[in-house]
C-alpha cells in the first residue's frame, strides 16, 4: 500500500504540478541521522519560488486541498 505522501506525489504530478520526493545524500563519513529516513519518507517539495504567479500558487493550493478532502 502506498503512503499518503506517495499518493499525493502522484496526484500532483497527474495534475501538472512538479513535486520532488526528498532525498538527502550524506557522504559515507557522515551517516544519516536516525530520523532522516522517516523525514524523507513523509515529505515532498512542492513548487515555491518568487517567480510563481498568483494563479499558479492558487492552483497548487487548490489541488492539495482537493487531495485531502477526497
Amino acid at each position: 500500500m502506498k503512503s499518503k505522501r506517495d499518493r499525493l506525489f502522484e496526484f500532483l504530478r497527474e495534475n501538472g504540478i512538479e513535486t520532488i520526493k526528498n532525498h538527502y545524500d550524506f557522504p559515507p563519513a557522515y551517516p544519516k541521522l536516525p530520523k532522516t529516513a522517516k523525514y524523507e519518507a513523509e515529505t515532498l517539495r512542492i513548487p515555491c519560488n518568487d517567480s510563481m504567479t498568483y494563479e499558479e500558487v492558487s492552483y497548487v493550493i487548490k489541488r492539495i486541498k482537493e487531495f485531502f478532502k477526497a
